[in-house]
């Protein structure tokens, strides 16, 4: 019936070949521009996720509370923080500078971006009148009882506000610490520290120095050591986002997406725009490097990369293909008309990619390279036995006849099993591999198609005065298939140690998860991150927590902190303080004690100098005097609030005794108003206290945009400690964070996700695939016998593949684990060719006739196609093409060495095959 058909199509095809020609180009052109209007491109790996799974539903959600898309992170790195901060003043000022929002060479899709678009510094400064609030109410206690005594100093200060009178009062104090209760004496050492930080900030040099505008020392008289640590720090770096000590900064910008484009083509449209604004700014900071990364950057370069390196690849495979098939048949024009068939073929195949799919993804972005090495060995096979049917019968409609009638059951079979291999990809589970299967199985039909009608026609449509056909006469056999076939026993036996030897090496082969090691080396956002990583900082990658209340918010906020996989954990939670109801009157009775106290500093006259220095030396004296009695009585405590004291009294003093009279008056005025100054804003800021809690609409605008969602609902940010990119510490980090937050998402979520449904899914299809290619070929060959035989080179091959991948230490990853599947069509096509042809004429000889020729210049085609894959920058894609390179070779000699010999040995024993 196959037979009928494909005659009754030869006759068809040999009376209207024109017909079928103009068929075809018309198809291939009404694709291409439907192609160009409609066909988009995905980046994220979330859209290789099936919708159906958790995790994105919990995405979905996610993103709809709070926003599409992840950050843009820009980094500034150099050894000069002083620097680092201009840099990103200035790189803040050019990106919402009107001259380029819009900038003429910008593309109109290009984000214009506004102050609330960029993140770059969080303002405290609204919220300091709670600061109280985020003490425990033992410390709001002890700064009640501090100031029983404090406001008996300010008392003396008001009536005095000169430096001699607080030096005197000090004085006065340590005298006094010889005779005091040991309760007393203790709050006594306790306010030491702050003595000592006064006189340290008076001896040095510039009193406008930005020393003088961080923490005042005014503060160690009421907060802890811990507590003024942590805002010492955020007072020096003034709210930027620091790591490192200030040699890196980070920007965030928001991605502000409209209804108007999808997400890819925003990133697209915004990333080049950005990085044209970093190169503005370089010239002006040469020393210092600014770098952009972020998940929506990290998938903008690998799809624009993966773009690149498909079209080389695509252009490269076409031309070498061209080259194989000129010096395998001598004929140009043939090869001519293969390729022309080829490019229509892929041109409908992204026609029908648009209609069923709609859009490319990181994976199906190959698909033209596999369709072009797959379709081409349907047209090796139709064109040999073209040549050989034409130097037999010498006329071109005969020789397309006996083609198709001989040798197109087998390209259909062949074509047809590559197509259900590829759709047996559906059935995988994993949307990536379901698209891909759906695109590339297409295209097999469409290729098969192609080549049994669109390159017949072409072939009789192009008339030539000699037809010519090279080809060696089928009876003579090569030296080396001789010898294979004297002792097929032989042959059997070396393919099966070889083969067992595969086998035993190929459990050695491992997978490498990591999807960053499948970017191109040196790109700028895969080297940024993993310097984010290296650094110990923030990644650009975080687990998301979205939370109905402030209450579970505060519950996962501290449940998540503690976890070893965390480094960090941020939510609105660590900005409402706690208890707050319960501080109220704390804080009230504090506000009271304080009151409002103001100092009217007088003029410095030039005595006072001699008095603050007089002073100073009485200070030291009396300080190292305490300190060797306490180090005589062991008491450690005392000694170390003390000895400080007393050196800082001695450097002051020496240095202000160096000073000339005229600058010293001018110098201790100068500090003098300023002391007051600090000190009775000090006060006020206990004074001004909030007399109510502090809520959520409270926190600065900056802030609430980040953790605070569309409907009132709050984010918990938690970012890993390790290196999550790498399969052991993204699976404990995700198993930390699932154990107290089981409904988190985010993209480690998801790239856990995404690599585990990626592995089973390639296997599922790959199994799905092979089944579904023997029962087809069990039905066509209608024989278990030729049904075993046709398997053994994709079987076989395949093992030897793993061996090999095995001993020179290439590891699968999340790309070349396409290679299973896709091995499933190709090895099994390399079967069919030959069991078909030895069935034909019952001999196990191959290498002289058409079929040898075609099965070892489809092996080469392939060969090409996937070995173009290796000139791309993209590693994945590389590693895919070495992969399958070696994948098809094997296989390629599992059909011309171990499968001949197979079929000697059934035709001594006279199996039917």
């Amino acid at each position: 019936m196959r037979r009928r058909f494909l005659s009754g199509l030869a006759n068809l095809i040999c009376r209207w070949p024109w017909l079928f020609v103009l068929g075809g180009v018309v198809l291939a052109v009404l694709s291409g521009i439907y192609t160009a209007r409609r066909l988009e491109f995905k980046t994220s790996r979330n859209d290789l996720i099936g919708r159906d799974s958790e995790y994105w539903r919990l995405y979905s959600e996610y993103a709809e509370e709070f926003r599409a898309e992840e950050d843009y992170l820009i980094v500034v790195e150099s050894d000069r923080p002083e620097r680092n901060r201009a840099a990103v003043d200035a790189l803040v000022k050019q990106l919402l500078t009107p001259a380029n929002n819009p900038f003429p060479g910008d593309s109109p899709n290009a984000q214009q971006f506004i102050t609330e678009d960029v993140f770059y510094r969080a303002d405290f400064e609204p919220m300091q009148k709670w600061f109280l609030y985020y003490l425990s109410r033992a410390e709001l206690s002890q700064i009640g009882d501090s100031l029983k005594e404090f406001n008996q100093l300010v008392s003396v200060l008001q009536q005095n506000p000169r430096l001699a009178t607080f030096f005197d009062a000090m004085n006065q104090m340590l005298e006094q610490m010889t005779t005091v209760p040991e309760d007393q004496r203790r709050r006594m050492e306790a306010f030491l520290p702050t003595i000592t930080a006064i006189v340290n900030q008076l001896g040095e040099p510039d009193g406008s120095a930005e020393k003088w505008r961080l923490l005042s020392p005014w503060a160690s008289a009421f907060f802890s050591e811990e507590m003024l640590g942590q805002a010492e720090q955020q007072m020096k770096w003034q709210g930027y986002h620091v790591f490192q000590g200030g040699r890196m900064f980070v920007i965030l910008l928001h991605p502000r997406l409209t209804g108007q484009i999808s997400g890819p083509d925003h990133h697209a449209a915004t990333v080049p725009k950005i990085r044209r604004i970093l190169n503005d700014v370089r010239r002006d900071f040469p020393d210092v490097k600014l770098s952009l990364t972020g998940e929506p950057v990290l998938d903008n370069d690998e799809m624009e990369v993966s773009q690149r390196d498909a079209t080389k690849s695509s252009v490269l495979t076409l031309i070498l293909i061209a080259v194989v098939i000129v010096l395998g048949f001598r004929d140009w024009l043939r090869m001519l008309l293969s390729i022309c068939c080829l490019i229509m073929v892929i041109a409908v195949t992204m026609g029908y990619t648009t209609l069923v799919i709609g859009h490319l993804n990181i994976i199906t972005i190959t698909f033209a390279v596999m369709i072009l090495g797959l379709g081409e060995d349907l047209g090796v096979q139709f064109i040999s036995r073209y040549e050989e049917e034409l130097c037999r019968c010498g006329n071109r409609f005969d020789a397309v006849r006996g083609a198709l009638q001989s040798t197109g059951p087998s390209i259909v079979t062949a074509g047809v099993t590559n197509a259900a291999a590829f759709f047996a990809m559906v059935l995988s589970g994993f949307k990536g591999v379901t698209e891909l299967g759906m695109i590339a199985g297409g295209g097999m039909l469409l290729a098969t198609l192609g080549m049994t009608v669109l390159l017949p026609a072409l072939l009789l449509s192009v008339r030539r005065r000699n037809e010519p056909a090279h080809l060696p006469v089928q009876v003579k056999v090569s030296g080396v298939e001789r010898a294979l076939l004297r002792r097929p026993w032989v042959t059997v036996a070396v393919c099966a140690a070889i083969t067992t030897a595969a086998l035993v090496v190929g459990w050695r082969a491992k997978f490498d998860f990591n999807v960053l090691k499948l970017q191109s080396r040196g790109l700028e956002s895969v080297d940024t991150e993993l310097r984010l990583l290296k650094a110990g900082t923030e990644s650009s990658i975080f687990a998301s927590v979205v939370c109905d209340d402030l209450a579970q918010t505060r519950v996962l906020q501290h449940s998540l902190t503690g976890l070893p996989t965390v480094v960090t954990v941020h939510s609105i939670a660590e900005l409402i303080p706690e208890e707050q109801e319960a501080k109220v009157p704390l804080i009230r009775e504090i506000r009271e004690r304080v009151g409002k106290i103001t100092f009217t500093v007088p003029p410095f006259q030039p005595g006072d100098a001699d008095a603050v220095v007089n002073a100073l030396g009485s200070l030291r004296l009396r300080a190292s005097k305490l300190a060797r009695d306490a180090a005589e009585r062991g008491d450690r405590t005392a000694e170390r609030a003390l000895a400080p004291l007393a050196e800082a009294a001695k450097d002051t003093r020496a240095r202000l005794q160096e000073t000339e009279t005229d600058k010293l008056a001018l110098r201790l005025g100068t500090y003098e108003r300023r002391f007051y100054d600090d000190l009775q804003d000090q006060l006020a800021l206990l004074a001004e206290q909030a007399d109510r809690p502090m809520t959520v609409a409270d926190v600065t605008p900056d802030l609430r945009r980040v953790l605070v969602g569309k409907t009132g609902k709050f984010l918990v940010r938690v970012f890993p400690k390790e290196n999550v990119w790498e399969l052991e510490p993204l699976e404990r980090f995700v198993a930390d964070v699932q154990s107290v937050a089981p409904k988190a998402t985010g993209t480690p979520l998801g790239l856990h996700e995404f690599v585990n449904i990626l592995v089973r899914g390639y296997i599922k299809a790959a199994l799905w695939a092979f089944l579904v290619i023997a029962i087809m070929v069990f039905v066509d060959l209608r024989g278990a016998m030729a049904t075993v035989l046709t398997l053994v080179p994709l079987v076989v091959g395949t093992i030897w593949m793993i061996g090999v991948m095995a001993v020179f230490g290439i590891r699968f990853n999340p790309a070349n684990i396409l290679t299973l599947p896709l091995m499933v069509g190709i090895g099994v096509a390399y079967g069919i060719y030959i069991v078909q042809r030895y069935r034909e004429d019952g001999e196990a000889t191959f290498y002289g006739k058409s079929t040898g020729r075609a099965v070892m210049l489809s092996a080469l085609t392939a060969v090409i196609a996937f070995g173009s894959l290796l000139i791309g920058a993209h590693r994945g894609i590389c590693s895919l093409g070495l992969v399958m390179t070696i994948g098809v070779s094997a296989c390629l000699v599992a059909a011309l060495v171990l499968l001949p010999a197979l079929l000697e040995i059934a035709r001594r024993k006279g199996w039917k095959v």
